[in-house]
């Protein structure tokens, strides 16, 4: 669900509103009292490129023919009493409630996996099915079997978890992460997402430390970087992140690398926080330049 046109003219937003509902783009129509706008939203992920351009065509000329219909409703919901920073937290919280139906089916599919080889590795003691899984089983970290066909390793550590307080951390976050991302961008968006960011994170620990360690934290990292920026800089876009539970997943994220919890995948969480990061600040760049 993202904003695409903000008007002063009831009759302008009504126009506009119509045109994206015969164009088939699912969107809604709010009023805002405290700013005396009326707010145009789109909740078809895959027509919000297109809604942006038609906004762009209708400031230019909202009196073209083709932006004339019939029909507008009688009414628009209103926002009262509410200062804007409030009336958008207000919103975009409700929106994310009324589309959250639980884990998406990637977001479920990863904990069963992650799940499935906790248990029949037997918490990560089962070193011969747990090397099948690590980037190698070389020590010596020339990704013999990546570059033999085994093309699998450069993902499958993400799957490998070595104690309960491991496994509930990182599946945990991912339920609660990978479900926003999920249920706002689609399957296919975040499957490729979870992917880039599992094979950047363990290259990242790969080069530096070595093949010998598992764990999704650094796709966690990732997905939190990512929502953590859009909601900073793309708030239109609907994602959220408590202020407390960002300083949290950062203060963890430094304090890992005193080396206090012992032998945690730190250039895996720095390598998937970079990237989660970095597409979120793109995605967010492209939207907010694409409303200059």
């Amino acid at each position: 669900m993202r904003q695409v046109g903000q008007f002063k003219q009831e009759k302008l937003a009504l126009r506009f509103w119509e045109y994206l509902k015969h164009q088939e783009i699912d969107s809604s129509l709010e009023e805002d009292d405290s700013l005396g706008t009326w707010n145009v939203w789109v909740a078809d992920e895959d027509k919000i490129d297109l809604a942006i351009q038609k906004e762009k065509q209708f400031s230019e000329n909202p009196d073209d023919p083709v932006f004339l219909s019939s029909g507008p409703p009688k009414s628009i919901p209103k926002v009262s009493n509410l200062n804007k920073t409030r009336f958008k937290e207000l919103n975009l919280r409700d929106r994310w409630k009324k589309t959250r139906h639980g884990p998406g089916v990637v977001t479920l599919s990863l904990i069963i996996t992650c799940v499935g080889v906790f248990l029949l590795s037997g918490m990560g003691k089962n070193t011969q099915m747990v090397g099948k899984l690590f980037m190698s089983e070389t020590m010596g970290g020339q990704l013999s079997e990546v570059l033999s066909g085994e093309i699998w390793r450069v993902i499958t550590p993400i799957f490998l978890h070595f104690n309960l307080l491991h496994i509930f951390f990182n599946m945990y976050w991912l339920h609660e992460l990978g479900n926003q991302i999920e249920s706002k961008k689609g399957w296919k968006f975040f499957v490729t997402f979870v992917a880039i960011l599992a094979i950047c994170s363990n290259f990242s620990q790969f080069l530096i430390s070595g093949p010998n360690f598992g764990g999704m934290s650094g796709v966690v990292y990732g997905l939190f970087g990512y929502v953590w920026i859009k909601s900073k800089l793309d708030p239109g876009d609907g994602f959220q992140i408590d202020p407390t539970i960002a300083m949290i997943m950062f203060g963890f994220f430094v304090i890992c690398f005193t080396g206090i919890f012992g032998g945690v995948a730190n250039w895996a969480h720095a390598g998937g926080l970079i990237v989660g990061l970095g597409w979120g600040y793109g995605s967010a760049y492209r939207w907010n330049r694409g409303k200059m």
